[in-house]
Parts: structure tokens; C-alpha cells; sequence
């Protein structure tokens, strides 16, 4: 009687069903394609039949500390065993060396080195060029090593066929002579760092199926030299732009999309000057926390004609979307510049999410005036007010006429304003449905007040709509 017999047999007097031991290999090692590599390789004590398992998955999921061990260090904090990063390294060639012949479908690994050495580019590359070899449709690498403008990632990454998503974190790529990447669809770049600005516009534009594009830039970075960050593709639906909002490093920088079939645009940048979208007109929903390079306590000057026709520019592109998540940040711009030109009215838009860094409201109403047919309005507060703001809603107040469901989250400290923000959507929402207030019990003014006099309070407000409905709930923090 062999194992796997022996296996069913033990399993029928137990009463139980032992469905694992009837599917065959190549459904196992469908399974174990969702598990880490670390965990597959454990599956080989399980019997003689996963023993040799694990070889067969056509998947390389690993992070460096998966081979640091526990006791492996000395009072001195220096490891007296053989190095985790020596181990890893070892581990790579062996297992790479197993699927030589054959495809792989993904592969997954950060080389996180000890501190005192630099991971060795030869290596990288050799790696590389051996999965790309292989066929492989899926790569996420990332690095630990410090900056440096000696490419990570070798020439061959631009014309594999078979790649169908890739993402590279903290590397450093060459400038490529052709890019031919038909199959790819998704592009993330996360810290990475480019030779020059058409380096970067070559990739994108040779990646023929792109659908989705994130991309991540670090402030602080020396070897970031981008100025313009072009991203001409004809394909692209969703692309995602962040960078950090350290003012110490403060440049103008422009980013310009042109990408007609763009349905999701998320800009997060404080940073970026100049946000410049062509052939907009498929924009289905932006999310946007940007300042033109206004922060820092500069405000907007109506009389720099550049600037309010850079902002002119961009509400021009996206006015007609449906969806927008803005942050008070970008709210408090474009009410500056609505002093000296009229904000376009976005007629298309259903769904406005709006999050506050601050409690300053004053800018709201003036961009809910902009948006004839709102239907919802989400709006996230901080929990604790800042006390230097001033509350105003500065009138005329407009009527909301197609609002229906309103939420608000975590309001703030103050009475005043809570009341007037809450009247002012009560009574001017004609045909309002539902209005969800999300209150913070752990703020002071919550303790000094208690809840049923709050409810009472905000039930006594008069509402323009006969049918809408008041939902109050009060989170214990």
C-alpha cells in the first residue's frame, strides 16, 4: 500500500473525506500559487507526495528577512551564522536553476540587504534576464539599496512579450533605446528612478495595453531629475500620480496626461506645478489633493496670469466628470481663484467626497454652487479643530436642489460651525433624503454637552424637505 493509499484509508476510518489526496498535481500546485514561496517549500514535510512539490510551482515569492533566523546574532548585534542575505541569494539561483526549462508565471521578491553592503547589480540582472527568459508574465521587485544612478534593472525588462504586470520599487532604471511591451497592463512605479524625462515617456508610450499606471515620487530624492513627467499612452484607464509634500524640497515640476480613454485620475501631489490634461473627455471620476505648488503659506495671486490660467486649464479638463474626491487643500485654491474668475459648472457630477485637513469651511458652498446636479455629498472631518480658523459660511447661500444623501464624518469641536454646517444643507435641500451624522464622543465639546441634548439640537434644526430623514450615531473614542 503506498502513502497516498494509506492516506485515504486513514481518512475513511476517521470519517472524514480527504479531498486533497484526490486532485492531481497541476491542481496543487494551482493552489500553492497563492501562498509565498517560504510556505510552499514547507509543504514538502508533508509526505513523499508533496516532497518534491514545490519545484513544480511556477511562482518565486520571497522577501528577504523570510531567511534571517531567530539567535543568529551576537551581543554585538553582528550575526555569528551564515548571513540571511547569503541564504536568500543561494536560495534564488537554486530555485531559478529548478525552473530553467520551463516557464514561470510570477515572480515576487524584495532584496533587503544587512546595512553594510550594496546589493551586487550583476546579480540583479542575471535574475532578471533569467526570469524574462522564462516567460514570466508578473514582476514585483523591490530594493533596499541606497541611492545610487547605476541601473538595478537590465535593458531586457523593455521588450519582454510576456509581461502582463510589473512593478518596481526603489530601482534605478537605464534610459531605453526601444520599448516593445505588448502585453503589459499594468505599470506600477514606486520610487524609481529615471536617466531623463523621455526615459520615461518611452516606456509608457511602448507599453501598447496599458490599463492601469501608478507612480510614486520621492521629495527628497537627489537622483530624481524629472521636470516633466509626460504620459502619452492610447490605451491607459486609470493612472495614479503621488509624490511626497516635503516643502523643503520645493521645484516646479509639470505633469501632462494625454490619454483619451482615461476613465480614473488620482493626483497627490503638493509639489507639482502644473497638472495639464489633454483629450479628457472619457473622465468618469478624479481624486484629487493638489495645491499648484501653492503651499507652504503662499496663496494664490489673481494677479499672476500663468497661474489662473493653469488653474482655468485644468477645471476645464475635468468638469464633466461624474465622481470627485477632493481635499479641503485643492477646495481652498480653486475658491481663491474663484474671486477673480467663476468656477465652470460641473454639471455631470453625482458624488462629491470632500476631505478636510482643517476646519475651515468657508470655501464649500461656493464649489456646491458649481454643481447643479449633485445628488451625494460626503464630507470627512478632522476630529480635533484648529483654533487659529476662522467659521464662515459667507453667503448668498444657493439651493441645493438635487441633493439627496448627505454623510458627514467625524465633526468637529465647535457648535457654531457644526450647527451652521448642518442647517445650511437642511435648509436649502429641497428634495434631501438622508442626512448621516457621524459624531466623535471623545471630543471635549461632546463631554461638556451630553448626547441627548446634541440630538435634540440637531433634530430642532428646520429642513426643506418634508421627507428627509436624520440619522445621528455617536462613536465612543
Amino acid at each position: 500500500m503506498d502513502e497516498a493509499e494509506e492516506v485515504r484509508v486513514g481518512a475513511k476510518q476517521s470519517g472524514e473525506v480527504d479531498r486533497i489526496s484526490h486532485l492531481p498535481d497541476s491542481l496543487l500546485c494551482q493552489v500553492l500559487l497563492f501562498l509565498p514561496t517560504k510556505d510552499v517549500v514547507k509543504s514538502s514535510v508533508l509526505s513523499r507526495r508533496w516532497r518534491d512539490l514545490w519545484k513544480c510551482v511556477p511562482r518565486l515569492d520571497l522577501y528577504g528577512f523570510d531567511f534571517h533566523e531567530e539567535g543568529c546574532y551576537t551581543e554585538s548585534g553582528m550575526e555569528n551564522c551564515v548571513s540571511f542575505v547569503d541564504r536568500f541569494l543561494s536560495f534564488v539561483d537554486r530555485f531559478l536553476g529548478l525552473h530553467s526549462e520551463s516557464c514561470l508565471e510570477s515572480v515576487r521578491f524584495s532584496f533587503l540587504g544587512d546595512g553594510n553592503r550594496e546589493p551586487d547589480n550583476a546579480l540583479i540582472w542575471r535574475w532578471m534576464n533569467t526570469v524574462l527568459d522564462m516567460k514570466v508574465k508578473h514582476i514585483e521587485y523591490s530594493e533596499d539599496a541606497r541611492e545610487s544612478d547605476e541601473s538595478q534593472i537590465p535593458p531586457a525588462i523593455y521588450t519582454c512579450l510576456t509581461l502582463v504586470s510589473l512593478e518596481l520599487c526603489g530601482v534605478t532604471m537605464s534610459s531605453p533605446e526601444f520599448v516593445s511591451l505588448p502585453s503589459l497592463r499594468v505599470l506600477d512605479l514606486i520610487y524609481v528612478i529615471f536617466p531623463d524625462d523621455l526615459a520615461l515617456e518611452t516606456l509608457i508610450s511602448g507599453c501598447t495595453a496599458l490599463e492601469t499606471l501608478n507612480i510614486a515620487r520621492s521629495a527628497a530624492s537627489a537622483y530624481d531629475k524629472l521636470l516633466v513627467l509626460r504620459v502619452c499612452s492610447q490605451s491607459l484607464l486609470s493612472f495614479t500620480y503621488c509624490q511626497d509634500k516635503e516643502e523643503d524640497f520645493m521645484v516646479d515640476r509639470s505633469v501632462v496626461i494625454d490619454a483619451p480613454r482615461l476613465k480614473f485620475l488620482k493626483l497627490d501631489s503638493h509639489r507639482t506645478a502644473s497638472f495639464i490634461i489633454k483629450n479628457s473627455g472619457s473622465l468618469v471620476k478624479v481624486d484629487i489633493d493638489i495645491v499648484f505648488s501653492l503651499s507652504g503659506g503662499s496663496n494664490f495671486d489673481p494677479a499672476d496670469l500663468p497661474k489662473r490660467n493653469m488653474i482655468r486649464n485644468f477645471l476645464g479638463s475635468i468638469y464633466l466628470v461624474k465622481d470627485v474626491i477632493i481635499s479641503s487643500r485643492t477646495l481652498e485654491v480653486f475658491y481663491d481663484y474663484s474671486r477673480c474668475e467663476p468656477l465652470p459648472l460641473f454639471c455631470n457630477l453625482s458624488s462629491l467626497n470632500v476631505f478636510f485637513a482643517h476646519d475651515s469651511w468657508e470655501m464649500l458652498p461656493n464649489f456646491l454652487h458649481s454643481c447643479p446636479n449633485l445628488k451625494s455629498l460626503v464630507v470627512d472631518l478632522p476630529i480635533y479643530p484648529d483654533p487659529g480658523r476662522i467659521y464662515m459660511i459667507p453667503g448668498p447661500r444657493c439651493v441645493l436642489s438635487s441633493l439627496e444623501y448627505v454623510r458627514i464624518m467625524r465633526p468637529l469641536n465647535g457648535e457654531e460651525l457644526e450647527t451652521k454646517l448642518v442647517s445650511y444643507i437642511l435648509e436649502n435641500s429641497p428634495i434631501l433624503k438622508k442626512l448621516t451624522l457621524i459624531l466623535s464622543a471623545g471630543c471635549g465639546f461632546y463631554r461638556k454637552k451630553g448626547k441627548s441634548v446634541i440630538l435634540k439640537e440637531l433634530i430642532a434644526i428646520p429642513r426643506l424637505s418634508t421627507s428627509c430623514r436624520v440619522i445621528v450615531s455617536i462613536w465612543e473614542i
